[in-house]
């Protein structure tokens, strides 16, 4: 019997959150942006071994590994299936991956999986950048991949595969029916952590390992933004209590990991759930530390004491702006008061917070703009961070950037941090980017918080992450300007 084996991997293109297809953030050129592990992959890795593919896990960027590592891991491992994440930012770069295992193994079987797939315009598919790439997944990877591979080892038709973007043989890109969201998501087993690196992904304050849970899939919110709706629906999926609760043990017990980001597209929406986790986390005596993100109208003080209680230490927000007349044309269904409300009661609780802002949008002025960063200066979170808005192709955005004749670009080759696609009606790309670095800049590295910073650092270690971080900042924010 031959054994099929495969590799799953990210690309030696650059730091990004890879299996995070709604951010696809680049590591470095954010303010506080950590490296996360690649549980996109590991979900994949443990769904192949129920039939029977062995699974090979590389993180070639994490690794600081080049191309040449690449080339020999073809050569030592052999695969028959080669299955990689990509970004819209990088795909054509990604590409070259395939390029190369295609001169090396005309045979080998090349999947690409991210959230570009899901609503990309069929014919740019047709560049012939593209044409080493087999199949794109569109959907959730678990439910496709075994039924992909196994109709590609018995010679079926793809067609007959739902969940997938593929080349026929008359060049054709051929999509086929979506592959319903899974509604029980305690079927899908944990991420295969054996094959990563775990060390690689840590906790940025401390350095020590932090693993991703991801707790629930799926938001009701319309932000017009937002890939979420198309990536994971707008029905909240959870997977139950103990089912979160078993792969934490296993995190501390087989990995001794126990720092987490409890994934979700908003972690506190159902506020029963969120209780009930907390305290079998209590009740486990897992002695844990972990963050997770929420929306402000999505949090009050029961909730936060008990995610407190069970080792909660920060909590992440998107408030994206701070102009009242834009959260209401962005569909946010959030306020500047509420984000006030919630910043001080996690202040009160001692949690940490981490705001996110967004810019950019089609009708902003100057003016508007200064009011988010004027919040920002206000609600003096312990970490900030400011994205450009970026049009993805899908999003109802995207539609309004093209009815009002300022999609001048598409969102391949750009990223939310240094390289927009576009700007506003009144404030132009390059202003934007300036306007994010000043803010930066003015947030911290002022000496108020630089001094309250330095007053909470508990370790040396501490001390020199941080400086890292800071060091980072001041290289992005006076590289060009």
């Amino acid at each position: 019997m031959k054994l099929e084996k495969a590799l799953l991997f990210n690309p030696p293109v650059g730091l990004y959150q890879r299996g995070e297809d709604r951010c696809q953030a680049e590591v470095d050129g954010g303010s506080a942006t950590s490296l996360r592990p690649p549980n996109d992959l590991g979900y994949i890795a443990s769904m192949l071994r129920q039939i029977g593919v062995t699974p090979f896990i590389a993180d070639y960027p994490a690794e600081k590994k080049l191309w040449s590592h690449f080339e020999d891991d073809l050569k030592t491992i052999q695969p028959n299936f080669l299955i990689m994440s990509i970004t819209t930012p990088t795909i054509e770069d990604d590409m070259k991956a395939f390029s190369i295992a295609k001169t090396l193994n005309s045979e080998i079987f090349t999947i690409a999986k991210g959230a570009h797939f899901y609503t990309c315009n069929r014919e740019d598919l047709k560049k012939a950048i593209y044409e080493v790439m087999d199949v794109a997944i569109v959907g959730e990877a678990e439910t496709v991949i075994n039924n992909l591979i196994h109709a590609k080892k018995n010679g079926a038709d793809l067609s007959n595969v739902r969940g997938i973007l593929w080349r026929n043989n008359l060049n054709q890109i051929v999509q086929t029916g979506q592959e319903p969201f899974l509604t029980d998501l305690d079927k899908i087993p944990f991420p295969a952590r054996d094959l990563m690196k775990n060390h690689l992904y840590v906790r940025p304050d401390t350095g020590e390992p932090q693993a991703t849970i991801q707790t629930s899939r799926g938001c009701p919110s319309q932000c017009i933004f937002c890939l979420s709706p198309l990536i994971s629906g707008m029905k909240l999926r959870e997977r139950s209590v103990g089912n979160i609760i078993a792969e934490l043990e296993e995190c501390v017990n087989e990995y001794g990991i126990r720092n987490f980001f409890f994934r979700a597209d908003t972690f506190t929406m159902n506020k029963k759930s969120v209780i009930e986790l907390c305290k079998e986390i209590i009740s486990r005596k897992l002695g844990i530390a972990w963050v997770a993100n929420s929306r402000v109208n999505t949090i009050d003080e029961e909730r936060l004491a008990w995610m407190k209680k069970s080792g909660c230490w920060l909590v992440a927000f998107g408030i994206e702006s701070g102009n009242d007349e834009i959260q209401k044309r962005i569909k946010k269904g959030t306020t500047r008061t509420q984000a006030r409300e919630a910043v001080n009661l996690c202040r009160k609780l001692g949690i940490k917070t981490y705001g996110f802002y967004l810019i950019g949008f089609p009708w902003e002025t100057k003016e508007m703009i200064m009011d988010t960063l004027q919040l920002a200066k206000e609600l003096r979170c312990d970490f900030s961070e400011i994205h450009i808005a970026i049009p993805y192709e899908g999003t109802e955005f995207y539609k309004i950037a093209q009815d009002l004749g300022i999609l001048t670009e598409k969102a391949v080759g750009h990223n939310y941090f240094s390289n927009p696609a576009i700007g506003t009606l009144h404030v132009s790309k390059e202003e934007l980017i300036q306007m994010r670095k000043k803010a930066l800049r003015s947030l911290y590295l002022s000496p108020r918080y630089i001094g309250r910073t330095l007053v909470h650092m508990k370790s040396f270690r501490e001390v020199k992450n941080y400086a890292r971080y800071g060091l980072r900042l001041l290289i992005q924010n006076y590289r060009k300007g």
